[in-house]
């Protein structure tokens, strides 16, 4: 686990793995995952800029490679490679876009949507099979959701029983994408 602290300093490249970036409320021993990072994502972007600080927490959630660059050498590069810097600005834009999305479905969502959607966006729309977030708990996916891990096994086993999503062992795939489809398509966002 990186604290902000350990990432103020240098600049990250995911080179191969995946990392969730949360923040963590010690009142209420609870932590909403704000972000996934796999591999040629970044981080450490806000110290890059300014030096913002802020209170996140990087946790590795399978073997991960990353690349770190001294801010200094990383700041020098980025006026030298101007093709860099452009890719870096839609990058965080991207970024910048997606959080504002999870954050409009965590204030304006029922946990349903939320979950169905979530299962939407990981899915290999080909086979149906979940990715990137098939190896997580019901923990972890209630962090990026809002939510916890009871409510979150009550709402897969809800899709389970109507017959839209088989589960395994790190295994969970659609059977049924019309039927997930169903549940957030009376969203309003």
């Amino acid at each position: 686990m990186l604290d902000t602290r350990d990432t103020s300093h240098h600049f990250f490249f995911v080179i191969t793995g995946k990392l969730k970036v949360y923040v963590f409320d010690s009142k209420n021993d609870r932590q909403l995952t704000l972000t996934l990072l796999l591999s040629d994502d970044v981080f450490s972007v806000m110290s890059l800029f300014g030096g913002l600080k802020r209170k996140v927490y990087y946790e590795t959630l399978e073997r991960t490679e990353l690349l770190y660059v001294p801010l200094p050498e990383m700041k020098k590069w980025l006026i030298q490679n101007h093709d860099f810097s452009l890719s870096l600005m839609k990058y965080m834009a991207y970024k910048i876009q997606t959080l504002e999305k999870s954050v409009t479905n965590i204030v304006m969502e029922d946990i349903p949507t939320r979950l169905a959607k979530l299962l939407y966006k990981n899915m290999d729309k080909n086979t149906g099979v979940i990715e990137h977030i098939n190896d997580l708990s019901h923990d972890e996916i209630g962090a990026l959701i809002g939510t916890t891990r009871s409510v979150v096994n009550r709402h897969i086993n809800g899709l389970k029983d109507q017959g839209i999503l088989e589960v395994g062992r790190k295994y969970m795939r659609i059977t049924s994408i019309e039927g997930l489809k169903r549940e957030f398509q009376h969203s309003r966002v």
